[in-house]
């Protein structure tokens, strides 16, 4: 009996150390909820690829090409390798590194990130980030469209050279401009047959109804009674 108890014991602690293991690996396997693409290269992982709502005459920027604020982060997953971000090239016109035009400022180095822009929700006066201006790009650049960005990287060898160390061309976003305030409204059921047949009024007919029948009947019992 004392072995029984003991078997059902430890199957019991093994289903659960079965499901909060899955639940961790799951967790790990999501990703951010963020404006922007996501996209990896081998060690690289490039995420909340954006392009800026610009924040001032947005229709004469959009008519104009620009010039757009991009917003990235590049994390290094390797624990040993110096990446660096060579260029970026946008699908029409250019892009330029206002902050960051000395190569040395993009390395990302081993376990490290990259930054680029300041996106909606970010705390600049903390992080450190590049300035990366994108312009001349005709009407490449849309509200609701994505643009083709090819970010290019090196890495460096074990003798200090920089070599090629490949590319990814990413479909970029625009954002969705300033910050609003969340507004909780209630939002009205699509019209079923529920709640048109059995809504407030109906409910209240049919009870209505069957009280006017049951005061019927109950005036009928009393007189019978009597």
């Amino acid at each position: 009996m004392v072995t029984a108890v003991a078997a059902i014991g430890f199957a019991v602690a093994l289903g659960t150390t079965g499901c909060g293991a899955g639940q961790i690996s799951q967790t790990a396997n999501q990703l951010p909820a963020v404006n922007g693409a996501n996209v990896n290269l081998d060690e690289l992982e490039l995420r909340d690829v954006q392009v800026l709502y610009p924040e001032d005459d947005a229709s004469t920027v959009f008519g104009d090409g620009g010039p757009f604020e991009l917003a990235f982060v590049i994390s290094n997953s390797d624990p040993l390798v110096y990446y660096r971000l060579k260029e970026i090239t946008p699908e029409e016109g250019k892009v330029t590194f206002i902050e960051g035009a000395e190569a040395d400022d993009r390395i990302i180095p081993p376990n490290g990130a990259l930054r680029g822009g300041t996106p909606v929700g970010a705390n600049p006066e903390f992080e450190k980030r590049l300035s990366v201006e994108l312009d001349n790009t005709g009407d490449t650049v849309a509200t609701g469209l994505t643009t083709e960005l090819t970010f290019a990287f090196e890495k460096r060898e074990a003798d200090g050279r920089w070599v090629d160390a490949g590319q990814t061309t990413v479909d970029t976003p625009v954002d969705g401009g300033a910050e609003l305030e969340r507004q909780d409204v209630a939002r009205n059921a699509e019209p079923t047959f529920y709640n048109q047949h059995h809504g407030e009024e109906g409910h209240g007919g049919d009870h209505g109804e069957s009280s006017g029948e049951h005061g019927a009947e109950g005036e009928g019992h009393g007189e019978g009674g009597h």
